[in-house]
């Protein structure tokens, strides 16, 4: 563990060695397994033996059984599951990450009726819901300022009702708790912003069968969410308080973003354990593989990437988690450090990725070396939440914030 330098502490280490060996264990033998997991079985037994661990209720409220954590303690331990499978780690994060507003507002009513479950002994799966067909990626970008939101709620006597349409959700169908990215009026932009919560047997809500995807195709189930007056309690809104589901929102985002570049390293350090094993067993010219220039140079390319990336998100961290100096998570600055530590990550992964199938030959390619799986697996973080280009744009933006234009 001596690869998170001094970032995380002896708890941290404790959690590391324990899901490192339930990685081991209870994952890598059964990657394959979760590709082909059609009823998500193996899926769900992964998931409830890492709530076992009580995995799934960091960063849930402590008052209802949830263990708070800060930044680095959270995302090192998505790094470590993400070694085994990385949509196992997405799917595992979503909760804590949904019920995130609800926390900042205080949100007493949606905590109570719908959050305490999710801290009980087994998993639940939450939704957060995003992303539309009118315009993708265009809801998760500062700039527009919630006017690209198409999905509306109005308030109706004590009740918000929601129609529109969300693309790609992650836990979309199989959830228990939906957070719908709303407006009430674009005209108003970030103070129109709402973010309501919807139950899953929630009367006018429906979904599309499952998107036959080329990576995490089971951990993760993505789907259309359509919302035809759904109605809910005007309590289920995260806060009535003007513009603070807009900050909540870009709160969500620097978290998610975070998280992934988590997801990402741990992929990369994943195949690069692969390349480092098979290079050493392989030999030609009367020596390992690895001990010849041009691969040793392939191999130290992967180390330095997989290296800078970890440094990359756990610096990022270390300042969310200093909230006095560096400022909320969802001022600019933050959401950049964050956003460049995914884009980093993700094409770091994406990289040693395919250098460990150049080093591996035709045995990368095939599916028990698991490099495949992999690759597809890791190709999303890249594309979500917002993907490379637009994630640049908020960096420099993120610049721009930090040292004004002269």
């Amino acid at each position: 563990m001596k690869e998170y330098g001094d970032f995380v502490s002896e708890a941290d280490r404790m959690v590391i060695a324990s899901l490192r060996e339930f990685v081991t264990d209870e994952i890598l033998p059964y990657r394959q397994h979760l590709d082909t997991d059609t009823e998500r079985a193996h899926t769900h037994r992964v998931l409830n033996g890492l709530a076992a661990m009580g995995m799934h209720k960091r960063g849930l409220p402590e008052s209802l059984g949830g263990i708070r954590t800060g930044a680095v303690s959270f995302v090192v331990g998505y790094e470590e599951i993400a070694r085994g499978d990385c949509g196992i780690a997405l799917t595992l994060s979503v909760p804590a990450w949904v019920f995130g507003a609800a926390v900042r507002s205080r949100n007493e009513r949606v905590l109570e009726d719908l959050c305490r479950p999710f801290c009980g002994d087994s998993f639940r799966e939450a939704c957060l819901a995003m992303t539309e067909p009118e315009g993708g990626c265009n809801v998760e970008c500062a700039e527009y300022r919630g006017k690209a939101i198409h999905t509306r709620a109005r308030l109706e006597g004590d009740h918000w009702v929601i129609n529109g349409a969300k693309q790609f959700p992650s836990g979309a169908g199989v959830s228990d708790v939906y957070l719908i990215a709303c407006t009430t009026d674009p005209d108003l932009e970030e103070e129109g912003i709402a973010l309501i919560y919807v139950p899953a047997d929630t009367l006018g809500l429906s979904f599309s069968k499952p998107e036959d995807k080329m990576g995490m195709r089971f951990t993760d189930v993505n789907a259309s969410v359509f919302l035809d007056d759904v109605r809910v309690p005007k309590e289920y809104r995260a806060s009535m308080e003007p513009g603070k589901d807009a900050e909540s929102l870009k709160n969500l985002l620097a978290w998610g973003r975070l998280s992934s570049a988590a997801f990402a390293t741990g992929v990369a350090q994943a195949v690069l354990d692969i390349a480092l094993e098979f290079t050493g067993q392989r030999h030609y010219g009367g020596k390992q593989v690895r001990q010849h220039t041009l691969q040793a140079a392939m191999l130290a390319d992967m180390i330095i990437g997989v290296e800078s990336a970890r440094f990359y998100y756990l610096t990022a961290a270390s300042m969310f988690d200093n909230r006095k100096v560096y400022g909320h998570h969802y001022s600019d600055e933050q959401i950049a450090r964050a956003t460049g530590a995914k884009i980093y990550a993700a094409e770091t992964a994406l990289k040693v990725c395919n250098m460990a199938m150049e080093l591996t030959g035709s045995y990368g390619y095939m599916r028990n070396y698991h490099i495949e799986k992999y690759l597809r697996d890791v190709k999303i973080i890249q594309l979500w939440e917002g993907g490379a280009q637009l994630g640049r744009i908020d960096v420099a933006r993120g610049r721009y914030q930090m040292v004004p234009y002269v």
